[in-house]
């Protein structure tokens, strides 16, 4: 697309657009003006299509085109894939864009239909984020906006309670940035950036009614209809969350000659979310007769509370540069380019001095529920066995019960490289052939756990309540957080402290009950490490007709894909003693055993390995395209497209573990291979998809568009016998294995 260097950016966002060989929108970032928090999908949600995939209500994560999940959205930065190291999981395959910002970005591409230089696995389309350059201005140009930015739900200009003990301010200001300099004609450069700060609430109320969302058993819980549904539970939290965001962008454009032109670009984003969530529950766990959707009550005893507390400490760190060489002939158009982007997403907790999260009880309790309508009860009565009342808000009536450990280091690695080479043929039919390679690798690095610590006291014995135990959560108190409102109209409650709890695990281990043996087995489960390496080469020929008014683009893509994945691996069997020979040494019919059952950590230690199973996976597909445009008027155009697109599941299908039989007994439902299923095919798609374009004499434009698509390879569980190709997959002996079934 050829433009003008005094066109403003939306100008050049909708002549790339109007100007594509495929169905896209292109939009400038400064479309829309100023956006919250820089949010990449904040911005992308007014496009066509592009549906946002919320986090706790708040937080513009995942982004789905045309109703495909955001897990098979391909997201790239100057073309080349952008690095996502996820939440809890480290092999998804969705970008979270909440983790990006749009400071350092001129444009987005949103492409419906690909060419056969788009990836294969665009299933229903991709997202392309467009750096600035300094040739798209002859003149300097300086921006800086400065904000004070305050979500709804907290809009208190002063200290209020939390996240923490202190009282803190939750509206700060922020500020972002961009530079565009153009040296010279051959020579410029750009700088960006930005940092906003916020606080938020993260409110919540779940209630669970039988008969409708859970289920009944005609005993503690009597059957019921439909229409007659009694509640059960009710949860409410008060959740309060710190984002801080800081993002910095560069780019350097120079023109080798006039016709080549190289251009490099960076990108960081760093974010640092710290989430602080309580939540008290009401929970019934035996229904008294008599109960009606507006009231019910349990029968004495058989209710409990609990008070939850969730600390995260989740910091996210993406960086992305990126070089590209184009050269731009009257007859030859090369381009050569190479990217990186890398991404390291960590939770912490314990090392920062509080526990990840905390839980409290009082059982045995007899909890009513009355005047309820489609939100909460508006009255909750609580009372002992003997009828004496019991206040939940008052900590003096929980005891502690645990404090967890969620640490998780997730590190994301894309490396990118390509080249295309395209000839223009003159003629009565103008005709261009182009063809290139593609090189993507995508390594994930997944360490997590999640592990418990009991708390036991000083007597070495759990509880559920303080009444005849040391456990109560009194000396636990956090008075200033206590001082924050519920939400819905409940009281406030008196919450424990994760720092003290934490500060007192430190100074007195012995009043909790850490099971070395439980985390050892988290952290070696929690523990995967996926490649991926997908080479691809292409063909693509534009031809055009009744003098350039009809334009096709069609052409294929094949795409070679090989993956590597390391996860754990149980096998029962290397716990037992073996003869020179390699044969089980067997004692009084049973195997003998190296380490005896009553050492649980030292027999999870031999037979539960870190990233002891091997997966390798290659397989080849083909990603025909053809795109047609008309030109019915100048400012009209009609567009139809064809392709073949694919789905790939998420990488733990390849890192999830194994977990091998014991071949010293009979095949049966209790004595089998326990894997995800490698040999899986990912979804595949056939689409037809079409659009009208309207463009108005200035800038902007009026579309409208449709599309079928047709799926394949669904996933689902199943049980079957292996065949020896599979087993090769993870490396097993067919002689040994065959015989026993597969779950997946």
């Amino acid at each position: 697309v050829s433009t003008s260097r005094e066109m403003d950016g939306a100008a050049i966002a909708i002549n790339e657009q109007r100007f594509a060989s495929n169905i896209k929108s292109v939009v400038s970032t400064d479309e829309f003006g100023n956006v919250a928090e820089g949010s990449v999908g904040e911005f992308l949600k007014f496009l066509p299509g592009v549906t946002i995939e919320y986090e706790a209500g708040a937080l513009a994560r995942g982004i789905s085109i045309n109703g495909v999940p955001s897990e098979n959205v391909p997201v790239t930065v100057n073309g080349f894939s952008m690095a996502s190291a996820g939440g809890n999981s480290g092999t998804a395959r969705g970008v979270q864009m909440d983790m990006t910002s749009i400071t350092s970005t001129s444009r987005i591409e949103v492409v419906y239909s690909p060419t056969p230089e788009s990836q294969g696995n665009a299933l229903a389309g991709s997202v392309n984020m467009v750096p600035r350059s300094a040739f798209e201005r002859s003149r300097p140009e300086f921006k800086v906006n400065a904000y004070v930015m305050m979500r709804d739900s907290a809009r208190d200009l002063g200290k209020t309670p939390g996240p923490f003990e202190a009282s803190t301010r939750k509206v700060k200001p922020g500020f972002d940035f961009s530079y565009i300099r153009p040296v010279t004609k051959n020579f410029g450069f750009t700088l960006s950036g930005g940092h906003s700060e916020n606080g938020t609430k993260e409110e919540f109320i779940q209630n669970t009614w039988r008969g409708v969302s859970a289920t009944t058993n005609g005993g503690a819980f009597p059957h019921t209809t439909p229409d007659r549904p009694y509640l059960t539970t009710t949860a409410v939290r008060d959740g309060t969350k710190r984002a801080a965001r800081t993002s910095f962008g560069a780019t350097v454009d120079y023109r080798l000659s006039p016709n080549d032109r190289l251009s490099f670009s960076y990108q960081h984003y760093y974010i640092d979310f710290l989430v602080l969530n309580r939540t008290i529950t009401y929970n019934i766990t035996g229904v008294a007769p008599g109960f009606t959707p507006f009231s019910v009550r349990s029968n004495p005893g058989q209710g409990n509370l609990q008070l939850g507390n969730t600390y995260r400490d989740r910091r996210n760190s993406t960086a992305t540069p990126s070089l590209v060489w184009r050269h731009d002939g009257p007859i030859w158009k090369m381009e050569a380019g190479v990217g990186l982007s890398l991404a390291r997403n960590t939770f912490r907790a314990v090392d920062k001095g509080y526990f990840s999260n905390s839980t409290a009880q009082r059982s045995g309790v007899t909890i009513a529920f009355a005047d309820i309508f489609y939100l909460r009860p508006n009255t909750i009565t609580v009372t002992d066995t003997a009828g004496a009342p019991v206040n939940p808000y008052d900590i003096n009536n929980y005891a502690v019960t645990q404090g967890t450990s969620n640490p998780v280091t997730n590190r994301a690695t894309q490396k990118g490289a390509n080249a295309s080479i395209a000839r223009d043929f003159a003629g009565a039919l103008p005709l261009t052939l182009k063809a290139g390679v593609d090189f993507r690798q995508d390594q994930r690095d997944q360490r997590s756990a999640n592990y418990a610590f009991p708390f036991v006291g000083v007597d070495g014995r759990g509880s559920t309540t303080p009444v005849g135990s040391d456990d109560g959560a009194a000396r636990f108190f956090a008075p200033g957080y206590s001082q924050r409102e519920m939400p819905f109209g409940f009281p406030r409650v008196q919450w424990i402290d994760n720092e003290k709890l934490w500060s007192h695990f430190q100074a007195n281990p012995a009043h909790f009950a850490l099971n070395a043996n439980t985390e050892y087995l988290s952290f070696v489960n929690g523990s995967k490490y996926a490649e991926e390496l997908v080479s691809a080469a292409f063909v693509r020929g534009d031809l055009q007709f009744l003098e350039r008014r009809l334009k096709l683009v069609g052409g294929v893509r094949a795409e070679q894909t090989n993956i590597e994945a390391e996860g754990p691996l149980t096998d029962r069997t290397l716990n037992y003693r073996r003869g020179a020979n390699g044969n089980v040494i067997l004692v009084n019919g049973s195997p003998a055993l190296i380490v005896p059952t009553s050492n649980a950590l030292g027999v999870s230690q031999l037979t539960v390995l870190d990233r002891g199973a091997r997966v390798e996976k290659e397989y080849l597909r083909w990603f025909p395209s053809l795109n047609a445009s008309f030109n019915i008027r100048e400012n009209l155009i009609a567009r139809v497209a064809y392709y073949h697109s694919i789905g790939r599941p998420d990488l733990n299908q390849y890192a999830g573990g194994l977990t091998l039989p014991d071949d010293e007994l009979p095949p049966s439902s209790t004595n089998r291979i326990s894997v995800n299923n490698a040999a899986i095919k990912p979804w595949s798609a056939k689409t037809i998809s079409t659009r009208l374009e309207y463009y108005f004499e200035g800038v902007g434009q009026l579309s409208v568009g449709a599309f079928q698509r047709d799926f394949e390879n669904f996933f689902g569980n199943t049980t079957f016998r292996p065949t020896a190709a599979f087993l090769a997959l993870y490396g097993l002996d067919p002689t040994t294995y065959e015989p026993y079934d597969v779950a997946t």
